[in-house]
């Protein structure tokens, strides 16, 4: 647990600042509404653990309608931010529901590490996009080290 707020708290200051420097809206807004879904789940005041889920895969979902609809990227740009983005919205998914299959979808939380991997060797101009990537891959890391230990 402490493990997790550390890794997410270090991912969201690096976003934040990424994105402040980067200076782009749409995507402060995206690493802003996971932030702000992580700081609410961590919270655990009343019910805000689940309101903190909910904010975060509404940015997460406001992420993925950015990639696949926002502007004219580059196949491979699009196919790499939906690879990172769709494996931690559908886990969630799942685990909110309390749907079968949601262990196994744990091992999928591995794709968004080879899809980065796969656009730095290509070179794919991420620049904008880093904030909200980082945080989405730290929240995969610490969902997907326990099945690891």
């Amino acid at each position: 647990m402490n493990f997790d707020l550390i890794i997410l708290s270090l991912s969201m200051l690096w976003a934040l600042y990424h994105t402040i420097k980067n200076k782009q809206l749409f995507g402060g807004l995206i690493v802003l509404g996971l932030s702000l879904g992580i700081v609410f789940a961590f919270l655990r005041i009343g019910n805000s653990a689940q309101t903190g889920v909910v904010i975060f895969l509404l940015a997460a979902t406001t992420a993925l309608v950015y990639a696949l609809f926002w502007q004219k990227f580059r196949w491979a740009k699009q196919i790499i931010l939906v690879l990172i983005i769709f494996p931690i919205l559908l886990y969630w998914l799942f685990k909110l529901n309390h749907l079968p299959g949601t262990e196994w979808l744990r091992f999928g939380l591995f794709i968004p590490f080879i899809a980065v991997s796969y656009g730095l060797i290509r070179h794919v101009n991420l620049k904008n996009e880093w904030g909200f990537i980082v945080i989405l891959l730290a929240e995969a890391f610490t969902l997907f080290y326990p099945t690891l230990i």
